[in-house]
């Protein structure tokens, strides 16, 4: 056994490259990984060698950015990397969605080096049930929520090969701005996915507004442009708050350059898709949000609703899960009159989330893990 030393065989991180730009939220999520682990513990990941994320004595293997979707080229050239005979002791840490490639490298390599560790984070819980074959020859597969963990287990996958480990994210460098007078009402802010529940529930919102007696402030949209259904339901949207836009009640954006500033300039964030289809477990930019000051008003369904779990064991309140359309605009109208609860969700959600969502705590689980199976691994000849 070795203890808690650190393995001289550095960890080979099966991920997108780790280079700008940091727009997907699992590669933001093992940059930070990367950043938060100790130095001594050296790494091989893929990313530019001239502008490694860390300073340390890390291995970076020249790889240009696979943008959101990889094609199975530029897969199939990661993956030939850790076939390499000289890579044969290193550890391997996955961080791309398993599929039938990987599954077959994964077999290949654990009949050919049954005691090289391996593990494999699950960003999201996307058919996670139809992936058990793919995760086999894994040592230890780690999931970011409670909800993952479950469907994981009780669609067959040894309990004892499970690892939650929340993601996590950085300290913000600045907090929500305070809006002085003459600055307008508060911002309401949705930075996701469109679909045509979305947009639904998004026109409804607005619909509300324009009925208030008062200035509500402005409904914020951040939704990057991702696919042919995002085209459609995204002309659908400008068209409906078309008049909103003009009148400044309403912001329809596509990529946003620098999404920390939109955020800062928001009193609220809402999440009202009912699903995370291909997304982080905990979407990153809503644990940004509350990191910034900013509650959070989203559908009630699993594994978001862990994020209120977690501030419940806490006795906190950083927000509120609704049930349907109806619930979402009557919670956010409610609060947008009491700028003293916006207040305090804002300041609870911070509290919680550098309590529970920190680079830190991540970091050191992930750290144990590696230590735990270097410790079942025999040492190199």
């Amino acid at each position: 056994m070795r203890g808690d030393s650190i393995s001289p065989a550095p960890w080979l991180l099966v991920a997108k490259p780790l280079r700008e730009p940091f727009d997907d939220g699992s590669t933001v999520l093992v940059r930070d990984l990367v950043r938060s682990l100790p130095v001594e513990r050296r790494l091989t990941y893929f990313g530019d060698p001239l502008c490694p994320v860390r300073d340390a004595e890390d291995e970076v293997i020249a790889k240009p950015s696979m943008g959101h979707a990889p094609t199975m080229r530029a897969k199939v050239g990661v993956l030939t990397t850790l076939l390499a005979y000289h890579r044969r002791q290193q550890p391997l840490h996955f961080c791309f969605t398993p599929n039938k490639i990987t599954s077959s490298v994964l077999t290949w390599l654990r009949r050919l080096q049954p005691t090289r560790p391996m593990i494999q984070s699950l960003m999201s819980s996307h058919r996670v049930e139809d992936r058990l074959g793919m995760l086999a020859p894994l040592d230890r597969v780690v999931v970011l929520s409670r909800h993952t963990a479950g469907r994981l287990i009780s669609a067959g996958f040894d309990p004892d090969r499970v690892s939650t480990i929340y993601p996590a994210v950085a300290p913000p460098t600045k907090v929500r701005e305070a809006r002085g007078a003459g600055a307008g009402g508060p911002r309401v802010l949705f930075a996701g996915d469109l679909d045509a529940t979305v947009v639904d529930r998004l026109i409804a919102l607005a619909q509300s507004f324009r009925d208030q007696p008062i200035d509500p402030g402005c409904l914020v949209i951040a939704c990057r442009p991702k696919s042919e259904e995002d085209v459609a339901e995204r002309e659908r949207l400008r068209t409906a708050l078309a008049g909103d836009i003009a009148e400044c009640r309403a912001e329809l954006h596509g990529t946003v350059p620098d999404m920390a500033k939109l955020i800062r300039g928001c009193s609220l964030q809402i999440f009202v898709a009912d699903h995370l289809k291909r997304k982080v477990d905990l979407p990153l930019v809503l644990l940004e949000g509350m990191a910034m000051g900013v509650g959070l008003v989203s559908m009630d369904f699993a594994p978001i609703n862990e994020i209120f779990e977690a501030a419940c064991r806490r006795g906190q309140t950083v927000g509120a899960a609704v049930r349907d359309t109806a619930e979402l605009v009557k919670t956010v109208g409610e609060v947008l009159r009491h700028p003293q609860r916006l207040e305090a969700w804002g300041r609870e959600a911070r509290s919680l989330v550098a309590a529970e969502f920190s680079l830190d705590t991540m970091a050191a689980s992930y750290n144990a893990l590696y230590v735990r199976l270097e410790a079942d691994s025999p040492r190199p000849a």
